[in-house]
């Protein structure tokens, strides 16, 4: 029997770690390849991870709430089949520890040993100059003081050379201690590698100061004032991991002692994430809102005749989604985004539409993609399956990346909402709501009025790509197309 150390597999998607939200097995369960260990909530979903093995649960190195590593220890299976790779594990187990340590003694002494022949290789041809021109150096003495002149520079250069080369190797030595994975990757979630990004700081560079070496958000903030690298500490010596506002001074929230009256619990997982976007968002974009409203009673019409004529369920919500692609081509700025990290505009011609899906755990957005190339119908039924699992937390994390716009239904849970204002699905520029369609007294053309059904709809814009005059030219085109129906389908 071997004891295989199940190490956490990489969920892809440049994902480094993930929380552990559930076990489905006990120490001392016998388990079959591919049954269900656990749940695990990254970022994007909640996956299960499977037994890679048939075996005995011989010890869980992780409980409920731990944040896990790629690449990590989570699970030990006692096994007779251990998976590609196993018999390396049951190899190293079999040498003891006392071996396994002075083996890796000894690799560090070589490793030692090389990298300081290595430096004396490297230095002995410079020393051999340096000699080299001191004998010159003498035998000229008696020379002209040009070309004693020309000596001493050289000199000059293979300290400076020397010195470099030593400051490089310190700055190596450094980087080696960087915290990386087997793979050489920097522990980092995805939030702190895209403002990583933003920021212009190399990840690898820094030396992290969360969990395992992590590096966190506070990191990125030290090395760009200047700092030093690592988070801020309390008194107890463990880092402190409060969403930053570099604008505003924070206090800590007071609370009643009374823990029948309050309690504090971990911002984490996907709404987490939520806070993270959403005041990256408020942060970097200056945000503006416009509110609109529109004639409905062809849209009303036009869902009807589709609901009916279809075997999946058609909604005012694929057909709006469908409304605005001609009115992104029309305007390729809403489309666009601002590369915040080089000062450029980002011209997209594909179209991703992303709809703002409620679920129990928060907000989620899955994107059509190529939405141009989908009817109505298509676009009804990918979207049914997309919330679905979004609501399920099964979907796919690549369903809900490369947005280019996005769409929010404002009309849904509750009948009183009159207005909202979006907040922009960063790096995209622009986001519309969609209110609820009512029965409202209307003007007609003869001076006289009239009930009809009105749709509230609202655009959040990037004011630094989109003008407020853009924004109404975009809004009307798309307008154009709710009001008349025909003009849409042409359009489509």
């Amino acid at each position: 029997m071997t004891a295989y150390e199940f190490e956490l597999p990489d969920p892809g998607e440049g994902l480094t770690e993930a929380e552990l939200v559930e076990w489905h097995v006990e120490e001392g369960d016998d388990v079959e390849e591919h049954d269900v260990l656990c749940e695990v909530e990254t970022d994007k979903a909640v996956t299960d991870v499977p037994s890679p093995c048939p075996g005995t649960i011989e010890e869980r190195q992780a409980e409920p709430g731990d944040v896990v590593q790629v690449g990590e220890v989570f699970v030990v299976i006692e096994t007779d089949s251990p998976p590609s790779g196993g018999e390396e594990v049951e190899a190293a187990e079999e040498a003891a520890e006392e071996a396994d340590t002075e083996q890796e003694t000894d690799t560090e002494e070589e490793a030692s040993e090389e990298a300081q022949a290595d430096a004396e290789e490297e230095t002995e041809p410079e020393t051999e100059a340096s000699e080299e021109e001191s004998e010159a150096e003498e035998e000229a003495a008696e020379e002209e003081s040009e070309e004693t002149a020309a000596e001493e520079p050289d000199s000059e250069e293979t300290e400076k050379s020397q010195a470099e080369e030593e400051a490089e190797s310190e700055t190596k030595g450094e980087e080696s201690q960087s915290p990386t994975t087997s793979e050489d990757r920097v522990f980092a979630a995805p939030r702190t590698r895209a403002y990583a990004r933003e920021q212009g700081v190399d990840l690898s560079s820094i030396d992290g100061s969360g969990p395992n070496g992590r590096v966190v958000r506070q990191d990125i903030d030290a090395r760009v004032s200047g700092g030093a690298t690592g988070g801020t500490t309390e008194a107890g010596g463990e880092a402190s991991y409060a969403i930053e506002h570099p604008t505003t001074e924070i206090e800590p929230v007071e609370i009643d002692e009374d823990e029948e009256r309050a309690e504090r619990r971990d911002l984490s997982g996907l709404r987490a994430r939520i806070a993270e976007n959403m005041s990256r968002s408020a942060a970097v974009v200056p945000q503006l809102t416009s509110g609109f409203r529109a004639d409905a009673t062809e849209l009303v019409d036009l869902k009807e005749r589709l609901d009916a004529e279809h075997d999946v369920h058609i909604t005012y919500t694929p057909i709006l989604l469908k409304a605005v692609v001609p009115a992104l081509k029309e305007f390729p700025m809403v489309n666009a985004s601002i590369d915040d990290t080089t000062d450029e505009i980002v011209e997209k011609y594909y179209y991703n539409v992303g709809c703002a899906t409620h679920t129990e755990n928060g907000l989620m957005v899955p994107v059509i993609k190529d939405i141009d190339s989908k009817s109505i119908v298509e676009v009804a039924r990918e979207l049914s399956d997309l919330t679905e699992q979004a609501r399920e937390r099964s979907i796919d994390a690549t369903a809900m990346q490369d947005g280019t716009f996005t769409v929010t239904n404002l009309a849904s849970f509750g009948e009183h909402r009159t207005f909202g204002t979006p907040i922009i699905n960063y790096p995209e520029v622009a986001i519309m709501g969609i209110g609820r369609i009512r029965e409202e007294p209307v003007a007609t053309e003869d001076g006289g009025v009239e009930v009809r059904p009105q749709i509230d709809l609202s655009l959040s814009y990037d004011h630094r790509l989109v003008d407020g005059a853009k924004a109404n030219q975009f809004m009307e085109y798309v307008i154009d197309g709710i009001e008349d129906t025909d003009v849409l389908l042409g359009r489509l």
